[in-house]
């Protein structure tokens, strides 16, 4: 008998056809090299190990035909570029005639968003998992696309020849895959027959689909040394294997059938800044999306010449120092407070990738007085002021010993700084909440940041990320 296995159908509502990537107004990334192969799909066939066809697997390294949103979390470790991604994304795999498996290089996901001022996007929910394509497919597909590397464009026909992508390279193939975008808000997995999404039309999603999802545009590379060529119309793709007396039997089909899987592993603080802090705000974020984070829960300024006033409910704040001539006492002093709860850092992952978190604060701002781009510094502050009450002359006592620094111009943007040391310090020394003072580039230029009643509140982040190999 034939194990059924089929790919959902997903109704096509988005006329373009076109699943690589684009320009989109925000956008996020990661890149995940290759991990395994294996006949599971924890989606469709979940707990029937070696029962589906062949996928490559990409990402999380723990994925098997039980894994699911909480399994994906506790198993953290992944082959992406963003070691707060555990995500597992997987596509059939490709052979050629010959019956030689290829094995992909690696896969670039990009998280988009487009229209979001009339239709912004929702955080992945815990535990979504998404489909891309038609595994019964039999003729050029609208939401899947080809490329031959070092030829123009992608297309969606088969056979085109793929050749060497420069003089004496290998032979790149990439299959990119878009998913629907917009979900019913019930049903985290599809089922055969139900899907559980589908995609926009003209960034707007349906009544019977509401929820406006970041777009996953997932592109799978297959470099290929040593090749002289790839017909495209002679290579197939795994389809659902049959039984034949208590034996499992390959099928192939060509490449019309080519479609992906995708299980959410990011956690809720990392989706929540995807679409809130990144996409939404039409913000080219790459690598920033965090495994945790914490708004800042109080901020304020205070102020030499008007040492009694008191800037809680200020939108921005205000920082300017000039230690020149005379020194920083004669010269007027604006010096912004932060105080954040410490958020989480990741666990059971492998000690070589929790190296890599570091704890970094985001503040968005700009330099009023002229072009120059300035180094700032960051100062230790005790936690026991408020900012309903904090003034210049009631104010913690601080030394001017950064405990880190940060580089800004006059261009309006997000900013990042590393204060990982001083955090860890703080939490070692078992503090839930840590405090900064930022302080001025000592030359008299005034700065201003967004408070945490300003449009883009300040922001301490857990980040960790390494460069996947793209050969």
């Amino acid at each position: 008998m034939t194990i059924l296995r089929k790919l959902i159908v997903i109704s096509v509502l988005s006329g373009t056809g076109i699943a690589s990537a684009h320009a989109a107004e925000g956008q996020s990334n990661v890149v995940c090299s290759y991990h395994h192969t294996a006949g599971d799909d924890a989606i469709m066939m979940h707990g029937m190990p070696g029962m589906a066809m062949l996928h490559d697997f990409f990402g999380n390294t723990s994925v098997d035909a039980f894994s699911n949103y909480n399994a994906l979390l506790a198993h953290p470790q992944t082959t992406c570029d963003n070691k707060s991604d555990a995500s597992a994304y997987w596509v059939p795999s490709l052979r050629l005639e010959t019956g030689e498996l290829l094995k992909p290089s690696y896969q670039k996901t990009y998280y988009q968003a487009d229209d979001v001022v009339a239709h912004p996007v929702q955080p992945f929910p815990p535990g979504l998992e998404l489909l891309a394509g038609d595994h019964h497919g039999s003729k050029p597909p609208k939401n899947i696309n080809f490329l031959c590397a070092g030829q123009p464009g992608y297309f969606n026909k088969i056979g085109r020849v793929c050749t060497p992508r420069s003089p004496g390279g290998p032979v790149q193939f990439n299959i990119g895959m878009r998913f629907p975008n917009c979900w019913d808000g019930k049903n985290l997995r599809p089922a055969v027959g139900k899907p559980n999404a589908t995609y926009a039309v003209n960034n707007a999603c349906p009544k019977d689909f509401p929820v406006k999802l970041p777009t996953v545009n997932l592109n799978a590379v297959w470099v290929l040394p040593g090749m002289k060529e790839l017909d495209t119309s002679k290579v197939g793709l795994s389809m659902d294997p049959e039984m034949h007396h208590g034996h499992t039997m390959e099928k192939w089909g060509n490449l019309y059938t080519a479609h992906g899987d995708f299980m959410n592993g990011w956690t809720v603080d990392g989706a929540r800044f995807m679409t809130e802090h990144c996409l939404n705000r039409g913000i080219q974020c790459g690598l920033k999306v965090p495994f945790s984070m914490s708004a800042v829960s109080e901020s304020s300024y205070v102020d030499s010449r008007a040492p009694a006033a008191i800037h809680a409910q200020d939108p921005q704040m205000h920082i300017v120092d000039d230690w020149t001539g005379a020194g920083r006492e004669v010269h007027p002093q604006k010096m912004a407070l932060l105080k954040f709860t410490i958020p989480a850092l990741p666990s059971n992952l492998p000690p070589e990738d929790a190296a890599l978190f570091k704890y970094m604060v985001r503040l968005h701002g700009k330099n009023t007085t002229d072009s120059a781009a300035r180094i700032l510094h960051i100062y230790a502050a005790d936690n026991s002021w408020k900012a309903s009450s904090v003034n210049w002359d009631h104010r913690p006592a601080m030394t001017y010993t950064s405990v880190a620094t940060l580089r800004h111009g006059n261009k309006e943007d997000d900013l990042y700084f590393d204060v990982d040391s001083y955090v860890r310090q703080q939490a070692a020394a078992g503090n839930k909440e840590v405090s900064f003072y930022i302080g001025g580039e000592r030359q008299g230029r005034e700065f201003v940041f967004d408070s945490a009643t300003g449009k883009v509140p300040p922001l301490l982040l857990t980040e960790g990320t390494r460069e996947t190999p793209q050969p």
